[in-house]
């Protein structure tokens, strides 16, 4: 669960509030690794949902909008799969990935981004995971003015992301992980988008005899050229977002 208020949306100029209440399942086979992650993501009345009797009425003014994104990613193993250890500098494991995103939100523009992504990552040898790689990576998405590029439905132009995940042991209890994302034009005129989602955890539960059941801290959220849009045209395309975070871990 996490809050922050210094979220942004393409469009709005003004700072956003949002709750996010999510689940994250992360485990592992014999080839390799899942991941699946569900946030719930509810705006403040400055992100305002859609309704029958439009966004402006004064029935809409103090509702604020709801978001559905879920995250799935598979990562296949050489070092399990063969059953051979790679060492090789800094680098331990060789790994194709494939990933799905899937989100919908309640607004009037009615955003539904659709993502699918694939190429290989190496594993880095440090206390904990860490990942990198580069991958082909190919999105659709919507708004709710019609037709595009006013609005509609449309399928991007296939670009690059370049990627890294990490969980990192600093110190006993202590634990730094996240995740960055350089997406590269898509075209339409889009722009190079930059997301980065960082926290810092401590293990509260470790406190009171219960280890690994209850962590607290803070996220930081940096994200450039919200889905492709230009930041330098398009307010609201920039955030940085400072969260407090807290995990209960079953």
């Amino acid at each position: 669960m996490g809050y922050g208020t210094k979220f942004a949306e393409p469009g709005y100029s003004q700072s956003i509030a949002k709750r996010i209440v999510g689940f994250t399942y992360a485990g592992g086979d014999a080839w390799g690794t899942n991941f699946f992650n569900l946030d719930v993501l509810m705006s403040d009345s400055t992100d305002v949902e859609a309704c029958a009797a439009g966004a402006n009425s004064p029935s809409c003014a103090a509702a604020g909008a709801q978001e559905l994104y879920a995250v799935y990613r598979r990562t296949w193993s050489y070092d399990q799969i063969s059953g051979n250890k790679i060492s090789f500098g800094p680098i331990n494991d060789v790994k194709m990935a494939l990933g799905v995103d899937y989100s919908a939100k309640n607004t009037t523009f009615g955003p539904r981004v659709r993502k699918l992504r694939f190429g290989p990552m190496v594993g880095l040898a440090v206390p904990g995971y860490a990942e990198v790689g580069i991958e082909l990576y190919k999105e659709s998405g919507h708004n709710g003015f019609s037709p595009y590029p006013q609005g509609g439905d449309v399928t991007f132009k296939t670009t690059y992301v370049l990627a890294a995940d990490w969980g990192i042991d600093l110190a006993s209890h202590l634990k730094w992980s996240g995740f960055l994302d350089h997406i590269g034009a898509k075209g339409y005129g889009t722009a190079p988008e930059t997301l980065l989602d960082t926290e810092l955890m401590y293990d509260v539960g470790s406190m009171y005899g219960a280890p690994n059941k209850l962590w607290a801290g803070l996220e930081y959220q940096y994200w450039r050229n919200k889905f492709g849009n230009p930041y330098s045209t398009t307010r609201g395309a920039k955030a940085s977002t400072p969260m407090v975070r807290v995990e209960y871990h079953f």
